[in-house]
């Protein structure tokens, strides 16, 4: 194999399949990245960890035809160390990789092509089009709520649910749900159901902000074993979990005898600045204080006090409650919109933040003792 390509769009392309690269991996040729000619002007990355694997393309002269696999921590740090652009990549029939720009030379020791694991990319399941950004905010808004806690099994995943004209993005981890919806007449007639790990469905957020075309149209593939992601120069195969997600929808309460709305990004400054005050080694609690026209947020530590004010529309009687800081944090960020409502019942029960108008999103949080957060 003899390839030439551009310095800039082959580390481009390193980013993108690095990202299924495992470290910890015991199978060593998931290591590495296999570099394969297409064609006489196009060259494909791939990498896998079996369960996440991806593909990209990048424009490249082909003067020799073949492929190799090559350190993917290697590749990926040299390449970046250089400076733009020619490199000229070639393998012999030993494997050994030379790298080339017009001022330095290396050699790379790879592997036979034969060795690395083959990628299923072929499309046999229910096929779904949608734009990158809304997947993207789709994934953005769910991923963070899943368990990160591996033993818990379904919940470490991102439920990606069609039904009725309508897609929802879910994750829970037990003490908060999130629930990102988005409706579009083309998935009309449609129904699917797949729970995909969440951290890979964080990496494929990553990989679509990588990918070029803000306003490009992905292709989503699902069956019963995998999802396949199709950008215009990048495929992604990440496998799915086995089980029956938890009924999301019976822990989302029927009514409120509460309800706030205020700014998002007033209520989010508030609660950083007193999610400041936390004592070592915990985790940073506030209490919301709901009265007519505000929220007052609060929170103590060994090492002070503080309270903050925040206007609000109220319905309902007042109510105090306590929440971990970074339930409430993390809900916010991911919220797009300038207005949200605060729905409560008491104390001990979830507050729900849905949007002023509609239902594009729902964040579900539990609230902790009163007593945690004693001002």
């Amino acid at each position: 194999m003899k390839i030439l390509c551009k310095q800039e769009k082959l580390i481009k392309a390193l980013n993108i399949v690095s990202r299924a690269v495992s470290p910890t991996s015991t199978l060593g040729i998931t290591k590495g990245i296999l570099i394969k000619t297409e064609g006489d002007m196009k060259v494909s990355l791939s990498t896998t960890d079996i369960q996440i694997s991806i593909t990209t393309n990048i424009e490249a002269i082909v003067n020799e035809h073949g492929g190799i696999v090559v350190s993917a921590r290697l590749l990926t740090d040299l390449v970046r160390k250089l400076p733009p652009g020619d490199i000229l990549i070639a393998a012999d029939e030993k494997a050994l990789v030379t790298i080339k720009t017009e001022s330095s030379e290396y050699e790379l020791q790879g592997k036979e092509e034969s060795e690395f694991p083959r990628i299923d990319t072929e499309e046999e399941g229910k096929k779904l089009k949608i734009d990158k950004e809304i997947l993207k905010n789709l994934i953005d808004g769910t991923a963070f709520a899943a368990s990160t806690d591996e033993s818990r099994g379904i919940i470490t995943g991102v439920l990606f649910e069609l039904k009725e004209g309508v897609l929802s993005f879910v994750a829970l981890d037990g003490y908060r749900v999130a629930i990102n919806r988005e409706r579009n007449e083309v998935f009309e007639g449609e129904e699917v159901k797949a729970v995909v790990p969440a951290k890979l469905m964080r990496e494929v957020s990553k990989i679509l902000a990588e990918t070029a075309g803000g306003e490009e149209e992905i292709v989503l593939d699902i069956d019963d074993r995998r999802m396949m992601i199709y950008t215009a120069e990048t495929q992604v195969r990440v496998n799915l979990l086995e089980g029956e997600y938890i009924k999301y929808r019976d822990v989302l309460p029927k009514e409120n005898k509460v309800t706030t709305m205020l700014e998002r990004g007033d209520l989010l400054d508030a609660v950083e600045r007193a999610a400041m005050l936390k004592s070592e080694g915990k985790n940073a609690f506030v209490r919301f204080s709901i009265a007519d026209g505000a929220v007052t947020v609060s929170s103590r530590a060994d090492e002070g006090r503080g309270r903050e004010t925040v206007p609000a529309e109220k319905t309902g009687e007042d109510l105090e409650i306590g929440f971990d800081a970074r339930f409430i944090t993390d809900a916010l960020k991911a919220i797009p919109d300038d207005m949200i409502e605060m729905h409560y019942n008491t104390s001990v029960s979830p507050c729900l933040i849905k949007p002023a108008a509609g239902d594009r999103f729902e964040y579900l949080i539990l609230p902790v003792r009163l007593s945690t957060v004693s001002i």
